[in-house]
């Protein structure tokens, strides 16, 4: 196949003339992910940096995630320790080696096969050069996302140091949150794949040709790497735009007359490129007189800044273009628009490292947080050199520039003594917890135990998705040792569309009385995709005695300030339950049942086991919102106290006679078909709050009353 080489050969500026840039705010796509892991759980709750690394075995991760929620307060200029989680199946004899990575806003991790370290293992989950892996942001499960064509060159022995190998891998990636899309380079062919959320690949993007291209396999192109200009790395989505490098040069590779390139091409409503809008951005400046190496990362801030990571590469012409790494000669470099919208560098100064600063491993990414952690994190060798300790991971400068005494460090594989050059990866930063509004919220829960004698317990709530998306499917993950009903999938009755509310019910068997536990539910839409997820902590009841209800509060007719209590009562016991009796444990408090003995209620009929039987107390002599706590004692006709439970309840503003609402039956101040659905049901349970006329029965004339009531509204 012919190929059109678009080198910058006769551009000597080191900004690209003939672009003009595409600009606005930058907008954080990452969100944080939430695996299950307690040891992931641990982590402070804030922002997180994925990254990659080079490892010879599986003593340790190839993908890494870094806890970011005490940068605040970490140290500068030394290594900072923070915690380190890595799921056990995220090693190379899983993944094989990995550089690119990406977060979406869900908090998936994707990953992808790489060669730049030299050794390039081809791991057991795929078990094929040039795949991308997906990291679930629930479980912490790799699976095979896409796999994109990677012919390996025969010139390159298959197998080197007992692994498999398979040269050239490819480039890096990111996903496009508004197209939800991932856009991955590929060094085997020179484009750049768009692949949709659910690993469909739908086109492709030919820098040599300048074409749109479908996924198949190119007949005419070589096996093994393209040439150096067509050599597509860096990929990232900005502004309607995908931006690219290109990798032109390098240590081997060099001229005074070329440049590595940043380019970037237009993408229509759907994500995919649109041929004729593409346009070399930026001619990158030498580093020295006649090379730099090649733009592994690029990475855009919140005023729309530029960062792009260098990474120093080698290029042995003697076995078919292989490429290998080294390190100190690669720069991290940031852009701004002049006002003629034209990328030129910033005066921002990016100290990478120690000696010259020239130490960038190709992995960058702005955090959106304010300060002091409104930060710029690039991946580096050489962070800290024999001062007595040696860091090599992740830098985090501010973003107003800066070096090493004013940075956060982090050793990527917490092993300060040894040093780990030319095995550092690329970085990923998440949005700060600031930017994260919960996917979805939970309100008016109530947890009751189960009336058959299981002693399992239903968790009732109000769900409201702010997902962004409409959600069909709910996905219930409890704590090791609990179970829930449904197990593992809830069809909504109905669409639950971006921003409306919908009750659920979970039933939860486990624990003991008291126990704590959590459990993750996850939104998925009509295609089971994925929305995000939420984790939700609950007590487990006591379900041996009783539990109470559909309380309500009212204040009393005749003007004393006191006030009635209505509320429902379980019994959980294996005994028929005849009467009550009511404590207060507030200072100053009176009960009043209405009994003779007033603070004994009888239940008339007898309250059977796993039965439901209503209540009320009459509640004096307490300052209007302050709590007041009794103990309900459940007892058989022997008297023999059966057991006892403490209810609580808070004491409303009692206003003068005449100001009460009784159609107002759930007290929220608001009449509605609540109240009347309430109504009708405490009419057919002849429950004393349906009784509105006080006259000791249920018929028309308390529903007249009733609705004379709800006509007139509260005062």
């Amino acid at each position: 196949m012919t190929r059109t080489i678009r080198l910058a050969a006769a551009v000597a500026a080191t900004v690209a003339t003939s672009a003009i840039a595409d600009v606005g705010p930058g907008v954080c796509d990452g969100q944080r992910p939430s695996f299950q892991s307690d040891e992931y759980l641990a982590f402070g709750g804030g922002q997180i940096a994925a990254a990659t690394q080079f490892r010879a075995s599986d003593a340790q991760g190839v993908v890494n995630v870094y806890d970011l929620s005490g940068q605040s307060v970490a140290p500068l200029g030394v290594d900072w320790g923070t915690p380190l989680y890595s799921d056990p199946r995220w090693v190379r004899s899983e993944l094989g080696q990995v550089f690119g990575v990406a977060l979406d806003d869900i908090g998936n991790i994707f990953v992808s096969h790489t060669a730049v370290y030299g050794q390039d293992a081809i791991g057991a989950l795929g078990g094929a050069p040039g795949q991308v892996f997906k990291i679930d942001s629930v479980t912490g499960t790799p699976t095979v996302f896409a796999t994109l064509p990677n012919n390996s060159d025969p010139a390159i022995a298959a197998s080197i140091w007992g692994v498999n190998e398979s040269y050239p891998g490819l480039g890096n990636l990111c996903f496009d949150v508004g197209k939800q899309m991932l856009y991955v380079s590929n060094f085997e062919d020179g484009r750049i794949y768009r692949i949709d959320a659910t690993g469909a690949c739908l086109s492709t993007w030919d820098h040599a040709t300048g074409t749109l291209e479908d996924c198949t396999p190119d007949a005419d192109d070589n096996p093994g790497v393209v040439p150096h200009g067509e050599r597509v790395w860096a990929v990232q989505s900005f502004n309607g735009r995908i931006y690219y490098s290109v990798w032109v040069e390098d240590l081997d590779i060099n001229s005074p007359s070329t440049f590595n390139e940043i380019w970037s091409v237009q993408c229509d409503a759907s994500g995919d490129f649109i041929p004729g809008t593409e346009q070399l951005e930026i001619a990158v400046p030498e580093l020295f007189l006649d090379y730099s190496n090649p733009v592994a990362d690029i990475a855009f801030g919140p005023e729309g800044q530029m960062m792009i990571a260098e990474r120093t590469m080698t290029t042995d012409v003697d076995q078919g273009n292989r490429f290998n790494t080294s390190a100190h000669q690669s720069r991290a470099l940031e852009f701004i628009c002049d006002e003629q919208r034209r990328w030129v560098p910033s005066a921002n100064n990016f100290d990478i490292g120690s000696g010259g600063g020239n130490n960038s491993a190709g992995g960058c990414d702005y955090s959106y947080a304010t300060s002091p952690d409104d930060r710029v994190w690039v991946t580096g060798d050489a962070l800290r050199l024999n001062a007595p300790d040696n860091v090599y991971g992740i830098q985090g400068l501010p973003q107003s520039g800066g070096n090493v005494p004013n940075s956060i460090l982090i050793d990527m594989d917490e092993d300060i003594v040894q040093q780990d050059k030319r095995g550092l990866g690329s970085v990923e930063i998440s949005c700060p917890r600031a930017e994260q509004d919960p996917c979805a919220t939970i309100a008016n829960e109530e947890i009751l135990c189960d009336l058959d004698g299981s002693g399992n317990f239903t968790v009732t709530f109000d769900l409201t998705n702010n997902s962004g998306r409409d959600v069909a499917y709910l996905l219930i993950l409890p704590d090791p040792g609990f179970t829930a009903v449904p197990t593992g999938v809830i069809a909504l009755p109905s669409i639950l569309v971006d921003g409306a509310t919908t009750s659920v019910d979970i039933t939860f068997s486990g624990g003991m009385p008291g126990d704590e536990f959590c459990f993750l539910m996850s939104l998925n839409t009509v295609n089971f995709e994925e929305c995000c997820t939420i984790r939700h902590c609950v007590t487990v009841p006591d379900c041996d005695c009783a539990q109470i209800h559909d309380q309500m509060v009212q204040c009393s007719p005749d003007g004393s300030g006191c006030f009635d209590f209505f509320f429902d009562v379980d019994n959980l016991t294996s005994d028929d339950i005849y009467y009550s009796f009511l404590v207060p444990t507030t200072p100053g408090v009176t009960l009043d049942t209405g009994n003779t003995d007033p603070s004994r209620w009888d239940f008339s009929p007898i309250l059977l086991p796993n039965n439901t039987a209503p209540m009320s107390v009459n509640i004096c002599g307490v300052v209007p919102g302050t709590e007041v706590c009794f103990i309900l004692t459940l007892h058989n006709q022997s008297l023999d106290e059966c057991c006892s439970i403490e209810v609580c309840v808070e004491v409303p503003d009692c206003e003068p006679q005449g100001t009460e609402c009784p159609a107002d039956c759930n007290g929220d101040g608001v009449l509605d078909f609540f109240d009347l659905s309430t109504f009708l049901s405490e009419l057919a349970n002849e429950d004393p709050r349906a009784d509105t006329n006080n006259d000791g029965s249920w018929d028309f004339f308390d529903v007249s009353n009733f609705l004379t009531l709800f006509q007139q509204g509260c005062p």
